[in-house]
């Protein structure tokens, strides 16, 4: 299977504008003219969630930012239970 474009993205070594290819493990990658940069990102790192969000023209990772995340409800605080207490 070919490699799949995904989008661009700035070079992370000099700023360049890249395309970024995605492989059929799931792996991005991309190589800088400029500054023959070569790294690439494996699915399930921190470095491919970056990749992901920095990536224009990806419609998901748009979307994610333009919403807010839902706000998580406060539990109340529990109270100290023990066996003197009962």
């Amino acid at each position: 299977m070919a490699k799949v474009n995904k989008g661009k993205m700035a070079c992370e070594t000099c700023g360049n504008v890249v395309t970024v290819k995605e492989n059929e493990n799931n792996t991005l990658s991309y190589r800088c003219d400029e500054c023959d940069a070569a790294p690439y990102a494996k699915l399930g790192t921190l470095q491919h969630v970056h990749w992901v969000k920095k990536i224009s023209g990806n419609s998901k990772a748009a979307a994610d930012e333009t919403q807010p995340a839902p706000e998580q409800q406060k539990q109340p605080a529990a109270q100290n239970y023990n066996v003197w207490g009962l």
